[in-house]
């Protein structure tokens, strides 16, 4: 059987590259996946598909993701706000078309039409083995504006409602167990090393996205109840050095 090929990817312009973090993220990211391809899609790119797709920030997701999806059989989008803590095993080998992380957390919740906040699913991380699902995404995306939250909605209602993908086989990655995005919010003093291990509520924390709107920079973990010891440890992961092989496709 072939290996399968992977790919994870984020986009930011240069006013926010260090406002966001994503110097923390693409560290921490190389530092649990040096066999993994990273792509960072910079202010070239942005420019130039923003301008010939007619997309922004707050729809261009599927857009840049249909880049990929001819050279890679997994295609994985994370917010650059994030930080990596260990190996996203449950994305890289976990058997779905379609996979999402759970927003349910004690910050900040959301509904919409038929979808609870039980059900709500983050577009802080996605990713498809089906092409097709970035196809319905980025047209449903089109009426971005209609919604509140931008993307984040389009994604639910395409999620549950849309005929095609409701036909897919979906996974919300960190829903029974485990830590991957905003689930962590407002648990940051509950974040605890076991071993050489970060948890919470005694599951295991696999990377933490700061999703609370626009305060820079984000990923200022002294600002953000962490114990000294997790903060130690989140520094480590997100200031890690890893020589790199910047090449186009």
């Amino acid at each position: 059987m072939k290996e399968e090929s992977a790919v994870f990817f984020t986009i930011v312009d240069d006013q926010y590259y260090f406002p966001v973090g994503t110097h923390i993220f693409v560290n921490s990211f190389k530092r649990f996946h040096p066999d993994i391809d990273l792509v960072v899609f910079r202010q070239d790119m942005v420019d130039k598909v923003f301008r010939e797709k007619g997309v922004d920030f707050y729809n261009a997701k599927p857009t840049f993701a249909k880049l990929l999806t001819p050279h890679y059989d997994l295609v994985v989008n994370i917010d650059a706000d994030t930080v990596i803590t260990a190996r996203l095993d449950p994305v890289l080998t976990a058997d779905y078309e379609v996979g999402g992380v759970w927003n349910k957390n004690d910050y900040e919740n959301a509904t919409l039409e038929n979808i609870t906040a039980e059900m709500y699913v983050q577009a802080g991380m996605v990713g498809s083995r089906n092409p097709k699902f970035w196809d319905i995404w980025e047209e449903s995306n089109k009426k971005h504006t209609m919604y509140p939250r931008r993307e984040n909605d389009v994604l639910n209602l395409v999620w549950y409602n849309d005929p095609e993908v409701q036909k897919m086989k979906k996974v919300i990655w960190d829903k029974e167990y485990g830590y991957m995005g905003c689930k962590a919010l407002n648990r940051e003093k509950e974040f605890m090393m076991r071993g050489s291990e970060l948890v919470c509520r005694g599951e295991k924390v696999y990377a933490y996205h700061w999703a609370r709107g626009g305060v820079f920079p984000k990923l200022d973990f002294s600002k953000l109840g962490f114990s000294y010891e997790v903060r130690q440890y989140l520094e480590t992961c997100g200031h890690y050095g890893k020589s790199v092989r910047y090449a186009s496709l």
